[in-house]
């Protein structure tokens, strides 16, 4: 036994001489053939770096690392067929494969059990990784890129045929057609990005599969589970799919699926359902999802029966509910799930409402009924039509469903990373259009807050291909002019009082500081002014009121969170690039990020940045689409003295430039560079209102005027 050891190992090492290098040539082939040939079965083998021409088979068990060295199909055929089992293949480049869909060309072929696939690139392939008959393997850390050719001609990134007991982890995938999974059971997809393609995840026909932590982006469809039984998807994001689908997530003829915690944000519909169940003993559950800001949360198929819904958050999709072709629905439960257009209470304050929640806009059953009138969205007829329906019931269509206890606040995924932010913070920015992925805490670790009720008076001119894609046409208002007015503001939380008859108004060009202790009111009252609470008395944001209107308000508004939460593995470009699409104003970015410095770190990772390079790009998000109103609460708090200074110092002149600026603080030194005026704030009330002036003001809380050559935190 050790004489056999012993012989792997020198003829491991013997076999690490260089191959041919430069272009690829068939000495390298030859080489790297013999290479592997030449070595017992076990060895562990290293290829140099340099470039090789494939193809290559591999028909007995080794594990050939590459660090980094290439292999070149020089676009015929497989580049890499593994015919054993137990083969390890990790770190190399393949590239330029065959591009025949009828061969179906690919990267690597296995055709042998327990194969593991590691840590390689795959570039210009028409299929990437194909496991044929090949259970119990593992495709690992793997970055997929497909041809450059029409969508119709492209092979899948991804493909399984017959392959069950499968772990597709932590890959990337881009511009491949689909990662597809056929008659395979017990297959986990987890930690992956899926972006470009056709169907991000495609099964058919299989068993138990397990998809989880996966970020599906901008694909025709997100996953699409077919004939399948016994899947799993939970805590992923599905995101921007649009096209001749786009769907975030589908089913056909599925059976005994859980759908849970997901976030399925900015697609044309979240979830189309046909035929799942196919039979009542085996329900799709779908619970805790976040549906938000898709033009239709859900689409069902009228016959659809046997789906539950419970505690998930239905957020300003422009129709939570769609029945495709019309009809009514039944035979599925709506249980507990939030809905942003409710308009009913919560007297006993347990968190459910008091009233049902029931889906019967008139737009949308016509809509149902005839798609083609979607040419009309955010038309005044369409106003016209839903004042008609309200005022005149005998206009009002039939429910399309009833939930009996409509929760007043949404329900929180958590994704990947394992933490939860608090909600609060993470949705707000949401709910401006200025932080959709801070909300999103997103997209690796995931928190959502409440969100406004009935977002009415659609005056927004939108692009019929995204509803997020316009700019609110606010008026310029002159520098005195209101554009924040509050007046008898009250905001209870059970027993207790957290605002108390508040009034006050901000002017263009004027900025207005919450003072107090923890507990004051300060944060309540950033939240009453974005409409995300309930709350007595009046707010208007240039005459819109954020319950009532709240989607017209929170156009008016940039917010920025004290804590702030986005993908560290986004870059800034990208970040700031899906904020802009939400918000239609794409013509913004080389001007916000050239006004705030970030320009040359818009190819940064958001997560190699300082906490104020950070802070900067959260009031980029804030400022796109040039809102008049900036809310920020306590944004320099985990800023260093310096980098306080230039925040500050931004603000200043976005106050200069006309915004109306209200902001939470405990230090003096922002206050006296920025407030005109200082509201002290106690237990809710409001006990003191002083302007700054140039020598100090004298707060209730202390007979001394402030002094302005301190940055300390206020007593």
């Amino acid at each position: 036994m050790k004489f056999r050891t012993l012989s792997i190992l020198c003829v491991s090492i013997a076999l690490l001489a260089p191959l041919s290098r430069g272009s690829p040539t068939g000495e390298g082939l030859s080489a790297v053939q013999d290479f592997i040939a030449a070595a017992p079965p076990g060895a562990i083998l290293r290829v140099p770096p340099g470039i090789y021409a494939g193809p290559i088979v591999i028909e007995k068990p080794v594990t050939l690392i590459g660090d980094g060295a290439v292999l070149d199909g020089q676009g015929r055929g497989t580049i890499m067929h593994i015919k054993a089992s137990n083969v390890t293949v990790k770190g190399f480049v393949l590239k330029n494969s065959g591009r025949s869909l009828a061969h179906e060309d690919a990267a690597i072929l296995v055709e042998a059990p327990r194969a593991t696939i590691e840590e390689n690139r795959l570039s210009e392939v028409l299929f990437g990784i194909y496991l044929k008959d090949a259970p119990g393997s593992i495709i690992r850390g793997n970055t997929v890129i497909g041809l450059d050719i029409p969508e119709a001609e492209r092979g899948d990134a991804i493909r399984l045929w017959y392959s069950s007991d499968v772990l597709i982890e932590g890959n990337q995938t881009y511009n491949a057609r689909d990662a597809i999974i056929w008659y395979s059971q017990d297959v986990t997809v987890r930690g992956n990005r899926f972006e470009g393609g056709r169907y991000g995840i495609h099964l058919m026909y299989d068993e138990e599969i397990l998809i989880e932590n996966n970020r599906v982006l901008r694909n025709f469809v997100g996953v699409y589970a077919m004939y399948s039984q016994g899947v799993t998807i939970q805590k992923n994001l599905f995101m921007g799919h649009r096209g001749p689908s786009g769907y975030g997530i589908g089913l056909k003829d599925s059976d005994d699926v859980l759908i849970t915690e997901n976030a399925i944000a900015d697609n044309s519909v979240g979830v189309f359902i046909d035929n799942s169940p196919s039979a009542p003993e085996t329900p799709v559950i779908f619970r805790k999802n976040l549906f938000a800001y898709n033009e239709t949360g859900v689409l069902l198929m009228p016959a659809v029966r046997g789906d539950i819904f419970a505690e998930n958050s239905f957020v300003e999709n422009f129709e939570h509910v769609g029945i495709a072709g019309g009809g009514q629905l039944a035979g599925n439960r709506w249980e507990q799930n939030y809905w942003s257009d409710y308009l009913g209470y919560d007297a006993d304050g347990d968190g459910v409402g008091d009233l049902a929640y029931k889906a019967e806009r008139l737009f949308e059953h016509l809509i149902d009924h005839s798609p083609q009138l979607r040419l009309f969205l955010y038309s005044p007829a369409i106003q016209a039509l839903e004042f008609a329906a309200r005022a005149l019931p005998i206009f009002a269509p039939q429910p399309k469903l009833t939930d009996p206890r409509p929760l007043m606040a949404p329900v929180l995924p958590m994704l990947a990373a394992g933490h939860q932010e608090s909600p609060e913070t993470l949705l707000l920015g949401l709910l401006t259009g200025g932080l959709l992925l801070a909300a999103l805490g997103m997209i690796f670790g995931f928190g959502w807050g409440q969100t406004s009720h009935a977002a009415r008076g659609l005056r927004l001119k939108l692009r019929l291909t995204s509803i997020f894609a316009g700019r609110w046409p606010a008026k310029a208002n002159s520098p005195g002019e209101a554009w924040v007015a509050v007046r008898g503001l009250t905001k209870r939380f059970g027993p207790v009082t957290a605002v108390a008859d508040l009034s006050f108004t901000v002017s263009a060009g004027e900025a207005v500081a919450l003072w107090g202790p923890n507990g004051a009111g300060k944060s309540t009252v950033l939240h009453c002014l974005l409409g995300v609470v309930r709350y007595a008395g009046t707010i208007e944001l240039d005459g819109y009121d954020p319950q009532r209107q709240g989607k017209e308000a929170r156009r008016l508004v940039g917010f920025v969170p004290q804590q702030i939460q986005l993908p560290e593995d986004f870059t800034v470009g990208e970040v700031v690039a899906f904020f802009a699409r939400l918000k239609g104003a794409s013509h913004d970015i080389p001007s916000v990020l050239e006004r705030l410095g970030l320009a040359e770190h818009a190819k940064k990772r958001f997560g190699t940045l300082s906490g104020g390079m950070k802070q900067r790009v959260a009031l980029a998000l804030a400022l796109l689409g040039d809102p008049p109103i900036l809310l920020l609460d306590e944004p320099t708090a985990s800023l260093d003295a310096q980098t306080r200074q230039e925040f500050l110092r931004v603000l200043g002149e976005l106050k200069r430039s006309g915004k109306a600026i209200v902001f939470s603080s405990h230090r003096q030194d922002e206050i006296f560079s920025i407030a005109d005026r200082v509201l002290v704030l106690e237990q809710g009330r409001l006990v003191r209102m002083e302007r700054i002036s140039e020598d100090g003001v004298a707060l209730l809380l202390g007979p001394q005027p402030l002094s302005r050559s301190g940055g300390e935190d206020l007593p």
